[in-house]
């Protein structure tokens, strides 16, 4: 039987997985990474919410700022990109232009609420450019959060050009004089991010994925989100709904049987709200789902052997 999100992940280099707060994204981003890994892929889990989900899930530590191998997989690394420790990876990528920084938009750039966000979406955007790995699978934060994050390349590409735009514009009324090469090197930055937005929304490199549970709030969630992704360009390309209770261990429990009538009744509904996107059940397990073995399970579930 063919499996398409088997498909999805193995035709794309770069996977999303993103979703309402509790869902399982971190689950199904660190199974779609072992999973990949297991079948030969040199693979790459960067998470881009600020939490240690990420390593409890693996059960060791993973840094915030270097790759770090995870367990004694051969084809498998991972980065937890912490938005505080980030700041020092871009203010030391920017060291060389910070004077310009200050120069054409005032100190208080670099100081404001939104900085630890840029800061950690430039080093986000640093692997749109990876040629080390075969895959990279980004495990996002909840839905509200990461769409912030995704219109960050765009603010902040749009705000660099207006800048540059309206600086070139003085010099030329008040005979203000800026450094060139300072202004090459933030166009430059807005390449990298413009570059960023088109990976973002390429579906022959990029899928994006959304992971829900048969419930009505993460329904309406998932529902905005690919509206609201639509808006950006990208196309959501699969939905994993996560913890479907199994019908085989129903066996006239009357609690069970009305759960999972409820949740019959939401699967119809997804089917008939999202009927042009590929989706893929995977049950409820009767443990907790951490380290490897049990992420194969899931991956059995999800991808097949």
């Amino acid at each position: 039987m063919k499996n398409e999100m088997r498909d999805i992940i193995e035709s794309k280099k770069f996977l999303f997985f993103g979703g309402k707060g509790g869902v399982g994204k971190t689950t199904m981003a660190a199974t779609t990474a072992t999973w990949l890994s297991d079948h030969g892929y040199k693979t790459l889990i960067v998470a881009t919410d600020p939490t240690v989900s990420l390593s409890a899930i693996y059960g060791q530590d993973i840094s915030a700022t270097d790759i770090t191998k995870i367990g004694t997989e051969r084809n498998l690394c991972g980065l937890n990109i912490n938005p505080k420790k980030a700041m020092g990876v871009f203010q030391s990528r920017l060291e060389g232009m910070m004077q310009g920084f200050s120069t054409m938009f005032g100190s208080e750039l670099l100081s404001t609420p939104c900085t630890e966000e840029i800061a950690a979406f430039d080093q986000f955007v640093s692997f749109f450019d990876d040629t080390t790995h075969d895959k990279v699978v980004f495990d996002t934060a909840p839905t509200g959060h990461t769409l912030r994050e995704l219109s960050m390349p765009f603010d902040w590409s749009g705000y660099i050009a207006n800048q540059i735009k309206n600086r070139r514009e003085l010099s030329e009324v008040l005979g203000f004089v800026y450094d060139e090469k300072m202004v090459a090197d933030l166009e430059v930055e807005k390449a990298r991010y413009d570059h960023s937005v088109k990976g973002l929304s390429d579906e022959s490199v990029s899928a994006f994925n959304l992971v829900l549970l048969p419930e009505k709030l993460p329904i309406e969630e998932t529902a905005r989100a690919v509206e609201d992704l639509g808006g950006f360009g990208i196309k959501v390309r699969s939905l994993i709904i996560n913890e479907v209770i199994p019908k085989d261990v129903l066996k006239g429990n009357w609690f069970l049987e009305r759960r999972r009538a409820t949740q019959d009744k939401y699967l119809t509904e997804i089917e008939q709200r999202f009927p042009t996107i590929t989706r893929r059940q995977v049950p409820l397990f009767d443990t907790d789902i951490y380290g490897m073995d049990i992420l194969r399970r899931v991956g059995r579930e999800l991808y097949g052997e």
